[in-house]
């Protein structure tokens, strides 16, 4: 198996031997998986792509270059932060992290640039030099964000109640938190402000969630503003290593993860979990985990009579948002280049939602980009490749741009759609010209993925990244809870939390928290 530590699915293997099965290995199902692993459970984990992680894992190219697709920064792993502590658990203490600095996010809007340090004090120092006459809005915007997040924290808490329990204290939690959910984001800032530079300025980071202000949930963007507040992190190495270590901790359990492993079908009989099928193989199970998304479980792995069982319907909520990307490689060092580490949000000027509003395959860069600096962010790969450098821009990718070449096969879609991805490569490899002279002349690998390629590799079906979108309808679906109505169905990953590796980890440890009850929290207070 060389270096690898993941196995290829053969049907000659004896799934049936396990005590759960696990489908997608992505955060939250590896987090389910080491978890239940490390408390003495035969624990399986089967992933339909030919490499694990999710959006967490990395791809490479010929010429040496490696980017991540999905994780470009993480906060809240400080040395003495407890996502740190959760990810050691997780990875046996074999992960390192290296720092963002100082700035973590920066953004430019119609010309102006406004820094976002780490640091809550840091943070009201900075925005008070750029907004001095609204002090007062401020701090009352980040007490409104620790409020809704105390009480999302014991939302989500709630999600692994008994019914007993849900229906009572539990119920009294959803009223709390429905303050702030069933408002977007644009509603809560419009009642302590009226600045609508401001309101630009804190909302630029949307990208990370995927909606706008006027379509998100407030909860979702309090969320994202305090997970980076004291700024923002990389790992060593780069994504693809939480995968490895925690993978590796799995296999020291006596887990598996199999890759090229897709699952057709989940069977029920009785209103129970009795197996699944992979390709036309039944297999014997009485627990199974799914990691992949509401809108691909109960869509293609259950029946419509198990669907109305577990009251999904999705009428009022869509998938999240998709993107294109250009992934760069450059024949140059990052400390040459003066490449930053940390991320650039270009905004086209303040009017947010006109921008996404207005925007085409055609005109899409000249709305919005996202700029992230893999390597310079990576201490790993400085040191491992110094004369190559990673670049990462993203824009707006809206599903309907591409759908008429969905049934295209994969690479070898018509001439008109590589037109677009060319059209869209030129024009970002000009706004990095502009933003960074430096660059020019030195780029020497380029590729473009479009929400297709997103469907290609994550069966999402409409290329979503952030699994159902963070409207204030999203938060009231009482079905995104870990356990369904189906014995021995249990839910993980970012629809029954929030977008994000954090968000999804946390599924995972809910539902390890179902299986381990009383001994769960006995690990959890060691950590």
């Amino acid at each position: 198996m060389s270096n690898k530590n993941y196995y290829k699915y053969k049907s000659s293997i004896d799934l049936s031997i396990y005590d759960h099965l696990i489908i997608g290995s992505g955060i939250g199902g590896l987090t389910v998986a080491t978890w239940l692993a490390k408390a003495g459970y035969k624990v399986c984990v089967l992933e339909q792509h030919y490499v694990p992680g999710g959006f967490m894992h990395t791809f490479k190219r010929k010429k040496g270059f490696k980017w991540d697709v999905g994780v470009h920064y993480i906060g809240g792993v400080g040395k003495k932060d407890g996502l740190r502590k959760i990810f050691d658990f997780l990875a046996n203490d074999k992960l390192e992290w290296d720092y963002m600095g100082d700035i973590y996010d920066m953004v430019y809007i119609s010309g102006d640039i406004y820094k976002f340090r780490a640091g809550k004090e840091n943070f009201i120092k900075k925005m008070n030099s750029y907004f001095p006459e609204e002090k007062k809005a401020i701090n009352k915007y980040l007490k409104l964000i620790n409020q809704s997040n105390k009480r999302t924290n014991l939302f989500f808490i709630q999600k692994v109640f008994k019914p007993i329990l849900s229906n009572t204290i539990g119920w009294i939690i959803r009223k709390r938190f429905r303050k702030f959910s069933k408002k977007t984001t644009y509603e809560i800032l419009k009642t302590i402000t009226n600045n609508k530079r401001l309101i630009s300025v804190l909302c630029a980071q949307y990208g990370d969630y995927g909606l706008t202000p006027k379509h998100s949930s407030f909860t979702m963007h309090a969320l994202v503003v305090a997970h980076y507040m004291n700024g923002g992190y990389y790992p060593s190495g780069g994504p693809d290593k939480i995968v490895k270590k925690i993978i590796d901790n799995i296999n020291l359990n006596k887990g598996k993860v199999y890759v090229n492993a897709k699952v057709n079908k989940i069977i029920v009989e009785n209103n129970r979990v009795k197996g699944i099928i992979i390709g036309d193989k039944f297999i014997e199970t009485k627990s199974v985990f799914s990691n992949i998304g509401v809108n691909n479980t109960f869509n293609y792995l259950l029946s419509e009579k198990e669907r109305k069982i577990c009251g999904f319907k999705l009428n009022k909520v869509k998938p999240s948002a998709g993107h294109f990307c250009l992934y760069v490689g450059l024949d140059n060092s990052d400390l040459k280049l003066k490449l930053p580490k940390y991320n650039i949000w270009w905004h086209k000027n303040y009017d947010i939602e006109e921008n996404f509003e207005n925007s085409s395959p055609f005109n899409t860069s000249d709305q919005f980009a996202y700029i992230s600096f893999p390597s310079s962010k990576d201490s790993y790969w400085m040191k491992k490749n110094p004369d190559k450098v990673t670049i990462q821009m993203i824009s707006y990718g809206k599903y309907e741009w591409f759908k008429k070449y969905e049934d295209h096969p994969w690479m070898k879609r018509s001439e008109e759609y590589k037109k677009l991805k060319i059209d869209f490569k030129n024009k970002m490899l000009k706004k990095l010209y502009d933003l960074f002279p430096e660059t020019k002349g030195r780029v020497i690998q380029t590729e473009v993925s479009t929400p297709l390629s997103t469907k290609h590799f994550t069966q999402n079906q409409k290329g979503e990244i952030y699994g159902l979108e963070h409207t204030p309808n999203r938060f009231s679906l009482p079905f995104l809870r870990t356990e369904t109505k189906i014995k021995g169905l249990r839910l993980v990953g970012q629809d029954i939390t929030t977008v994000g590796v954090s968000g999804a980890m946390l599924s995972g440890i809910m539902a390890a928290v179902v299986i381990l009850k009383y001994n769960f929290w006995k690990e959890f207070k060691k950590i």
